[in-house]
């Protein structure tokens, strides 16, 4: 039996690398079962050992010497350090994605009006990441891969209001006197306190809202025009149109549509251009369809945690798809292309 969590630190990343000698694989075999907390921070802790070769191959990161940094002089009363710095290491995973609220672009602007002088912030969450943050008001948000969101740093006036590109999930922190507006470009989100989806994508035709709970008015604006949508309830899908400045609405399961906040893809029924644009975004590769018949295929399934190979290998045992790989090529300034995938339909 091991008496110091320093003795734990030392002999881990042995542990999960395998370079432990039988004695002292068999003494952190037995703290393991000592008690549900220790085998939670084997399962946390391993979690980050397997985040660290992606890590490596993007920083050029000495995997092994860098879990020893972490452990290293640290004593059973820094526990709670220790066990940060675990979590932050393991949330550097590309796929599958990770929430992580330190691995964002973050710019600041000033703001000046007639009322007040405001300073305003854009989190952007990069490619391949989930990032989940708090506003000033108390408000949860969880950013999707390649969204940002612009918000202030301190809600002023009657409103709160912040304006999004890409996807989002909030849960509002409730204030009669001062209801929360999402601006996604035409569509407008007004709530008091509530969670839902929002997805608004520059390249997309479409913006859609699902209500998870609480009530949300709908609205859009263009210019001087503004047209009144109503409000939603729970379990309802709103998607807007931007040609035609209409709406559709839609009862649905909402599970399907706020899974990737825990780093999970849920088809239901869906066609393939649907699947192909999610997969896209969440692996941050470029992926196409050769075989317009491709797209009419109907697609169901749940994706927990698995790369991009992994998917495109379920991809072509349950369809009469087959696909190819285009590597990323480095540019003269030094940055990498995006990966391709091309589908294409398998010859019987």
């Amino acid at each position: 039996m091991m008496n110091s969590f320093s003795k734990v630190e030392e002999l881990l990343p042995g542990y999960l690398s395998g370079d432990l000698s039988d004695k002292d694989r068999a003494m952190m075999d037995e703290w393991r079962l000592e008690s549900p907390e220790n085998e939670l921070i084997v399962q946390q802790s391993r979690k980050a050992w397997e985040a660290i070769p992606l890590l490596t191959e993007m920083e050029q990161f000495n995997s092994f010497a860098a879990l020893k940094n972490v452990n290293t002089k640290i004593s059973a009363k820094k526990h709670i350090s220790w066990w940060i710095s675990i979590q932050r290491i393991a949330a550097i995973l590309l796929l599958p994605l990770l929430v992580y609220t330190g691995y964002l672009t973050i710019k600041s602007q000033k703001t000046i009006s007639n009322e007040h002088q405001s300073i305003s912030q854009t989190v952007i969450s990069r490619p391949g990441m989930v990032s989940q943050f708090n506003l000033s008001d108390g408000t949860k948000v969880w950013l999707n891969s390649g969204s940002e969101l612009q918000f202030p740093l301190h809600f002023n006036g009657d409103k709160r209001e912040v304006q999004l590109k890409g996807e989002a999930f909030f849960e509002v922190t409730k204030n009669e006197n001062h209801p929360f507006r999402v601006n996604a470009a035409e569509l407008k989100v007004e709530v008091l306190g509530t969670s839902f989806n929002v997805v608004n994508f520059d390249d997309d035709t479409q913006s859609e809202i699902v209500l998870v709970t609480g009530k949300v008015a709908l609205s859009s604006e263009s210019g001087k025009s503004r047209k009144s949508f109503g409000t939603m309830i729970p379990g309802q899908r709103v998607i807007y149109e931007k040609s035609k400045k209409n709406i559709i609405v839609q009862k649905v399961e909402v599970d399907k549509y706020i899974s990737w906040r825990e780093g999970n893809l849920i088809f239901r029924d869906d066609d393939m251009e649907e699947v192909v644009k999610k997969l896209s975004r969440w692996y941050n590769v470029e992926m196409t369809i050769v075989d317009p018949e491709i797209k009419s295929y109907i697609y169901k399934a749940t994706f927990r945690n698995e790369n991009l190979i992994q998917v495109l290998t379920l991809l072509k045992l349950s369809a009469p798809i087959d696909y190819k790989i285009t590597e990323r090529k480095m540019l003269s300034n030094g940055e990498f292309t995006k990966q391709k995938v091309t589908l294409i339909k398998r010859k019987s």
